[in-house]
């Protein structure tokens, strides 16, 4: 099968390789070994911070410019607005990675944690609805393996052709069958937790949070952490996916409530649409208000283009998580209290 990949156990030891190819495919193991962890890419900082500084004026240094929070919903099967292909999900890693965009998770955008090599822009990855192509797995002579045509194996499949490429992405689920397999949603969730996966909120049934009562919507959204939880003890459930976009006016019970003893605090709110989001450092930044890209063949690649055609408004990394690096006549866009002991 074209683009095969066993993410196994003993596989994934291979995902800090710096070859520019995928491993070759290996057999199956039993399912109950079925629990890897994603290595993370090899450190290569082997000089001094001084021997490796980059022109910082050449490379186009801006960590005030914009980012792309993509969106996606199904993947696999036919084209459509909310669905994109198995070969156009690959294709859109690629060009992303080609293009100098490296995923971040989003918590650590959030953060401004944005750990990337010099000259490259973060990127996130966001899936709503837990939907079956984004995680599958399917049973092969009495194994269980992950369906490597499903997002999850493509983003490690990735990660293993390009030491750089780190598989960061938010799944925001629903209950009560996230990602459609209702026999294995427990598994699943322990493996995307074990491969650094982030998991967000999309309401317990995805509910439209700007129709129900607030009651109605604070029990939606406790129902979903204490499954979570229930799932993944201790788990904090930090980012919240919009069912539909909407949000009512008030959105105070949106962003934190409590329900028979279970309570949630959303550090972001993650909306629809349309356009990139601001860098977590400029002083106009609202995590609450967090604007996403949708991933297909129009939207994603006209903000591409318009960051080729513009690359002063793209985010683009020092390299150095001890600095924010911005063209100087940017300065006053910073805000003091996000650089959380940076160096401006």
């Amino acid at each position: 099968m074209k683009h095969t990949l066993v993410f196994l156990l003993c596989l994934l030891l291979l995902a800090g390789c710096q070859s520019e190819a995928p491993p070759p495919p290996q057999e199956p193991v039993p399912e109950e070994t079925l629990s890897p962890e994603i290595t993370a890419p090899p450190d290569t900082e082997t000089e001094s911070p001084e021997e490796q500084q980059p022109d910082l004026k050449a490379i186009g240094a801006n960590e005030a410019g914009k980012v792309m929070v993509l969106m996606y919903h199904e993947i696999g099967g036919e084209e459509a607005t909310w669905r994109r292909s198995t070969d156009n999900f690959r294709q859109d890693l690629q060009t992303l990675y080609e293009k100098g965009y490296r995923p971040v998770s989003l918590n650590d955008f959030l953060r401004g944690d944005i750990n990337i090599p010099a000259g490259t822009s973060p990127v996130v990855l966001t899936f709503d609805d837990g939907t079956a192509g984004q995680f599958r797995l399917l049973e092969e002579d009495d194994n269980l393996i992950i369906d490597p045509d499903c997002a999850v194996a493509i983003l490690q499949e990735m990660a293993a052709a390009h030491a750089d490429f780190n598989p960061a992405a938010t799944f925001f689920i629903y209950y009560p069958v996230p990602f459609r397999q209702r026999d294995y949603i427990e598994k699943k969730l322990k493996l995307l937790h074990s491969y650094g996966f982030e998991i967000g909120n999309h309401a317990y049934n995805h509910e439209n949070l700007a129709k129900v009562s607030p009651e109605e919507a604070v029990r939606s959204l406790a129902m979903h952490v204490r499954e979570t939880q229930s799932i993944l003890p201790g788990y904090q459930v930090t980012t919240l996916a919009l069912p539909y976009g909407a949000l009512p006016a008030d959105d105070s019970h949106i962003v934190s409530g409590a329900w028979e003893g279970t309570g949630y605090t959303h550090e972001a709110l993650l909306l629809v649409g349309a356009n990139p989001a601001l860098s977590p450092f400029d002083t106009r930044f609202n995590p609450l208000r967090l604007p996403r890209v949708r991933a297909d063949g129009t939207e994603m690649h006209r903000w591409l283009n318009y960051f080729d055609s513009n690359p002063g408004e793209r985010y683009i990394s020092d390299g150095d998580e001890r600095h924010v690096t911005v063209p100087e006549e940017l300065a006053g866009r910073i805000d003091p209290e996000s650089l959380g002991g940076r160096t401006l």
